[in-house]
């Protein structure tokens, strides 16, 4: 592997003993002190061309300075560099650091593709020599081959991306019939977008990984179709690169799941899949360029999936059919679940929560709307038509986390039954919430805690629901739910 260069922006934090003509310099051994033995990077994708940096501090315990000879044992074939005194290399001599002071140490890592599909550890060692004392730091990283999906399409006002399936030949022929498979083997990891084109499809197996890297994500064209199908045990998820703990909740890693309309036979399938940390989480609808486009006749099918910490929404659709059973959708920066324009939705045991602890949050967790605003500026009234919502809870630290918002000039056809709601609007409607019965307003549901959803003993949501369907004889969990069953993704169990 040919050396790389790193290039770290120190701004005065690194400071070495200069050479100062007063400088009384020891040539006794000296044992240096370190602010850690070994430096662990977590799991990095071989296939990338850039990683995370990561630093110790090097400590002279004299009171006079000392010359120390820095090295990376594994040479220039190691896939470490690290960075002494602003310069990278591998092999450092007379490094002063003046009595009771302390060098920086920068070490960057980018293994090469092993070959494998398991994830391997990489190790290497930096040897210090201070007047003949020898001492190291172990450096650690697990490396992990992956699919990656690089941009080479480049579009004005679309974002760089890349075919999954379909696409152009040679001779400029729209290529379709493509079905493209993602198994678990190695994950996938997606640099810019990645595009699944008119009458083609993409199957996600079980237990698949994908990984996006920031600004990037998913894109089913107009007439393209998505099968994500995983187990409770073997779930598909989408997540960032960063593997990191640090990026563990972050939000905002990558942009999102852009879905937009198909024909009837052609549902975009989610079942079992996790989608984790990004700006949006799936955003459904009609093709922007096309602002009259009628309410897409595909629909977007959501079972068992949970969508967590997008910094703006969780599902954002417009002009979209959507059925769902055991969904949760929880922190966003905005709205966890936003549906507008016009809609068909069948919504079954979902649970909306809304804790965003990192920033002020003004929008409810939940919008209803038959409005929408095409790219021509233009405000539309869309139609809502056989809508039903059962068995949920919407809830989260805002006074009013539900919203109706409906315009005079469409049709209005939707329920709301047995559900707990945290809101400061009417939900009295009759033609709309037709059991009032069944409502419950502004009870705690019992959360276990804002980041744990499950229900604790005594919650009002438990025994409220009412049965349905067979998707939601058991919870997301894959819990078997109890008759009458609970409010929410979640049953309770003691």
């Amino acid at each position: 592997m040919s050396p790389r260069p790193l290039l770290f922006l120190l701004g005065g934090a690194l400071l070495l003993a200069g050479c100062r003509k007063d400088l009384r310099v020891t040539e006794d051994g000296v044992t240096l002190d370190f602010s850690r033995d070994t430096v662990l990077f977590d799991t990095v994708f071989t296939t990338l061309t850039t990683s995370v940096t990561k630093r110790f501090t090097v400590r002279n315990p004299d009171a006079q300075a000392v010359r120390v000879d820095i090295a990376l044992a594994g040479g220039a074939p190691s896939p470490f560099r690290i960075n002494v005194d602003g310069l990278s290399g591998e092999h450092f001599e007379d490094v002063e650091i003046a009595g009771k002071d302390s060098a920086f140490i920068f070490v960057e890592v980018l293994p090469g593709a092993g070959g494998v599909n398991t994830p391997f550890l990489v190790e290497d060692h930096i040897r210090f020599n201070t007047n003949g004392v020898e001492q190291e730091v172990l450096l650690q990283v697990w490396g992990q081959d992956a699919v990656v999906y690089r941009p080479d399409q480049y579009v004005q006002g679309f974002p760089p991306f890349s075919y999954i399936a379909g696409g152009y030949d040679q001779n400029g022929n729209q290529i379709c019939g493509q079905v493209v498979e993602w198994t678990p083997e190695k994950p996938i990891l997606i640099l810019g977008y990645a595009v699944v084109d008119s009458c083609n499809a993409l199957v996600i197996h079980p237990g698949t990984r994908i990984h996006v890297h920031g600004g990037g994500g998913l894109w089913v064209y107009k007439n393209g179709r998505i099968t994500a199908q995983g187990l409770v045990d073997q779930p598909i998820v989408f997540q960032g690169d960063r593997l990191e703990p640090a990026y563990q909740d972050l939000p905002g890693q990558w942009d999102r799941i852009w879905i937009n309309e198909g024909d009837a036979n052609q549902d975009n399938v989610f079942e079992h899949v996790q989608v984790r940390n990004a700006l949006i989480g799936i955003q459904c609808e009609t093709f922007p360029l096309d602002p009259l486009a009628p309410t897409s006749a595909a629909r977007l099918v959501l079972n068992n999936v949970s969508i967590r910490n997008c910094s703006a929404a969780g599902i954002l659709s417009r002009n979209y059919r959507i059925t769902s059973n055991n969904l949760l959708v929880a922190d966003a920066g905005q709205f966890c679940m936003a549906l507008t324009g016009g809609g068909e939705y069948f919504f079954n045991h979902t649970t909306v929560a809304n804790f965003w602890p990192f920033d002020v949050r003004n929008d409810p967790s939940f919008l209803l709307t038959n409005t929408y605003q095409g790219i021509d500026g233009a405000v539309q009234v869309r139609d809502i038509t056989a809508s039903t919502f059962q068995n949920g809870i919407i809830h989260g630290s805002n006074a009013n986390e539900f919203l109706i918002e409906l315009e005079p000039g469409g049709i209005t056809d939707y329920t709301f039954t047995n559900f707990l709601f945290r809101t400061d609007q009417p939900t009295g409607d009759a033609a709309h919430f037709p059991d009032q019965s069944s409502i419950i307003r502004n009870l705690n549901p019992a959360f276990v805690s804002s980041d744990d959803l499950h229900l604790t003993a005594g919650s009002p949501c438990i025994d409220r629901g009412i049965n349905s369907t067979i998707e939601a004889l058991t919870d997301l969990d894959g819990q078997p739910r109890s008759f009458p069953p609970d409010l929410g993704c979640y049953e309770f169990v003691p």
